[in-house]
């Protein structure tokens, strides 16, 4: 039922469900999965990619993802120090973290 994926390490293959990797997986560690994503394989266009895709899961999971993405800006905002590398992504972040707060930007109802 769930999509599986093979993890290659040192010539042994492991195959993991999606769903218990997405049960088991903690903060940190997803975080350094989307950094080592990003760092060697990704690109601005994975972002678009994956949302086009996301477009196809169930409504609630949608609402879910978007205050996930919101919640990731707002501890990317918090950030005290910044150069011109990530100046960018500090300023966005907290921009878009201001406009939640001050509730331009509405997340909407639960239903």
């Amino acid at each position: 039922m769930y999509n599986k994926v093979i993890i290659s390490d040192n010539g042994v293959d492991t195959e993991v469900s999606m769903y218990v990797l997405a049960r088991v997986i903690k903060a940190d560690d997803l975080a350094e999965l989307i950094d080592s994503f990003l760092n060697g394989f990704g690109s601005e266009e994975s972002g678009y990619e994956i949302g086009k895709k996301l477009r196809f899961t169930h409504r609630t999971l949608q609402r879910l993802v978007i205050l996930f993405a919101l919640d990731i800006l707002r501890g990317i905002s918090e950030q005290e120090s910044w150069d011109a590398r990530n100046e960018f992504a500090i300023q966005a972040a907290k921009k878009v973290t201001q406009m939640r707060e001050d509730g331009e930007l509405s997340i909407g109802r639960y239903i």
